[in-house]
């Protein structure tokens, strides 16, 4: 069988959830949505006065180091010529930028960058200034654990889009949240899979607030939810008032971008205030330069940025000024071309990829073909395979080939018949198809051992 195109469906398509009629109401109180530790919790007395200093207060504040005594002179930015075309290149972090990225900055980040990101969200997610904000974190994830944090309180039930990206599982344990598992179809996470378990939820149990999902390109399976797919989940999430946490690293690994959940929300919520944003550099800039954004309500983040006060003051300022030097260099058009050219890149791999994969897995296995990310999510279930752990532990490994069993991306544990493969650095001449051959030759001997075959 050929792998199941994802459509990305226009949001004039018809919905089984009728939009209700649009109606501004008082503003989103987002206390709501906070744990009982967000709500008690502040930054502690220096860093709450740090927003105070400016040049007409002489301020006795803050230890910070003289910068007069650090060694670095300037930082100079060497550029390879880059994917989207730009020659090699060179930007120099000096002065006061350079004194900035070296000395402790404000826990949600360097103003500088925040402003730079305020205005590429304003662009990209067509949102007008209001009372949302971005905040800088190591990396979305250390971001994503912090609003878990802010959001949930021991115990809480959760509704994660199923199978789920596994990085997020430990903060959630952490928390003993009770994780309501909501399986995605080929469009992502479904609205109507949601309202049957909100609508059905016991009178006596307590009700989720919070919503997880990966919407473009999702880790692990593939999808990305359309427009009028988005439209539905927050008609859902309005009738039941959930907050929606949208993680969504390959959001610029897609060609035109998707609308997200950001943009989309006004259509549902006149006031906003229903979703919290994580991007990442990581797919763009670098994966070990740990860093994202945040971008959602001012009193969700500020509860994010108190917890990062606490835990490690801020986010590295060096790395933020080197990110900020280059996005000011590029420009916002500058960063959208080199993020088409990334989307490009991955592209053409997924499609040396995959014909390596149609080649040996035909017939014995389905698979979303991605219009972003960097995985296939691998069904054998037309094989008659039920379980790909015990497949990926005895056939594969005595194959010579590996990839990561379903069961790794719910948080059940249950039995899956899938398995996750990455086309982002494997050498798609040679090891790609060699380890697909493999798969497949697995695939047939665990039939064998079925009676299948």
């Amino acid at each position: 069988m050929a792998p199941v195109p994802v459509q990305v469906a226009d949001s004039a398509v018809s919905s089984p959830f009728p939009q209700s009629p649009k109606t501004t109401g008082p503003p989103v109180d987002q206390t709501n949505f906070l744990s009982d530790r967000a709500r008690t919790t502040e930054i502690d007395g220096i860093r709450g006065l740090l927003p105070l200093e400016t040049p007409d207060v002489v301020s006795f504040l803050a230890g910070k180091p003289n910068p007069a005594t650090f060694p670095f002179g300037s930082i100079t930015l060497n550029l390879k010529p880059s994917i989207s075309g730009r020659p090699a290149e060179s930007i120099t972090l000096d002065g006061a930028d350079l004194d900035h990225a070296l000395q402790y900055g404000p826990s949600a980040g360097l103003t500088s960058l925040r402003n730079w990101l305020t205005a590429l969200q304003e662009r990209v997610h067509k949102r007008t200034p209001g009372n949302w904000t971005v905040s800088l974190g190591s990396g979305s994830q250390d971001l994503m654990t912090k609003c878990f944090s802010a959001v949930l309180n021991p115990g809480d039930p959760i509704l994660v889009e199923t199978p789920v990206y596994s990085g997020v599982l430990p903060a959630l344990r952490l928390l003993n949240a009770d994780m309501i598992e909501v399986d995605v179809d080929d469009q992502g996470l479904s609205a109507t899979r949601l309202a049957e378990i909100l609508d059905s939820w016991p009178a006596d149990k307590k009700k989720p607030r919070v919503i997880y999902s990966t919407p473009v390109g999702c880790n692990p399976s593939g999808c990305s939810a359309s427009p009028q797919r988005k439209l539905d989940v927050l008609q859902v999430m309005q009738k039941h008032n959930l907050l929606m946490m949208e993680d969504d690293p390959y959001y610029y690994l897609t060609t035109p971008l998707i609308p997200s959940y950001f943009e989309l929300e006004t259509q549902v919520f006149p006031n906003a205030g229903h979703v919290v944003r994580f991007d990442s550099f990581s797919k763009l800039l670098s994966g070990g330069m740990r860093l994202g954004y945040a971008t959602g309500p001012k009193e969700i983040l500020h509860a994010i940025d108190v917890n990062t006060a606490g835990a490690n003051l801020h986010t590295s300022a060096l790395t933020q000024g080197i990110a900020g030097s280059l996005l000011q260099h590029w420009g916002q058009d500058g960063f959208l071309a080199h993020s088409e050219a990334v989307s490009a890149f991955y592209k053409e791999r997924r499609d040396v990829f995959e014909a390596a994969a149609h080649k040996y897995l035909d017939g014995l296995a389905t698979w979303v073909s991605p219009v972003a990310g960097m995985f296939l999510w691998i069904d054998m279930s037309p094989a008659g395979i039920t379980d790909s752990y015990s497949l990926i532990r005895t056939e594969a490994l005595a194959k010579g080939v590996l990839a990561v069993p379903g069961q790794s991306f719910y948080p059940s544990n249950r039995k899956s018949p899938h398995v996750r493969v990455s086309f982002s650095i494997i050498d798609l001449e040679t090891k790609a198809p060699e380890g697909f051959a493999r798969l497949a030759e697995a695939i047939k001997d665990k039939r064998k051992e079925l009676g299948l075959e």
